[in-house]
């Protein structure tokens, strides 16, 4: 069945059949033609390994967090700032 667009108005109202006609055309749409591949690019230079998290503890005061400390892949830690919005 031909894809039939809807003219949309002020005040009109979204029903399940509008918005199965608007998922049948999207689905409908042909793929668009690709062009030719492109060359091969050079890859870039190796960056230096980084630390990942290994663990993050959370302090808590009634309920709210207000501090931590973060130990990282080389079992180096840091202190967790919590800030208030």
């Amino acid at each position: 069945m031909a894809y039939t667009p809807k003219v949309w108005k002020d005040g009109d109202v979204i029903t399940k059949e509008g918005l199965n006609n608007i998922e049948e055309g999207i689905a409908n749409v042909p793929a668009g033609p690709k062009g030719d591949k492109g060359d091969t690019g050079t890859a870039g230079a190796k960056g230096a390994a980084g630390l990942s998290v290994k663990s993050l503890a959370l302090t808590t005061t009634d309920g709210k967090v207000t501090a931590g400390t973060v130990t990282l892949s080389d079992d180096s830690t840091a202190p967790v700032t919590v800030t208030e919005a």
